[in-house]
């Protein structure tokens, strides 16, 4: 999870639900469940 700065500087940082580089790596694992099931002919790039 992402963490979010906090307004002042005696508050810990909070977790945020949204998780760009999480998104990221769901997008290119469900690509790879598609190569493994045959749907796409080609290996998609995951890094």
């Amino acid at each position: 999870m992402a963490l979010k700065k906090p307004l002042n500087s005696f508050a810990r940082a909070r977790k945020v639900g949204h998780d760009a580089s999480k998104k990221k790596r769901q997008a290119a694992i469900a690509q790879l469940q598609q190569w493994a099931k045959g749907k796409t002919k080609e290996i998609p790039d995951t890094k």
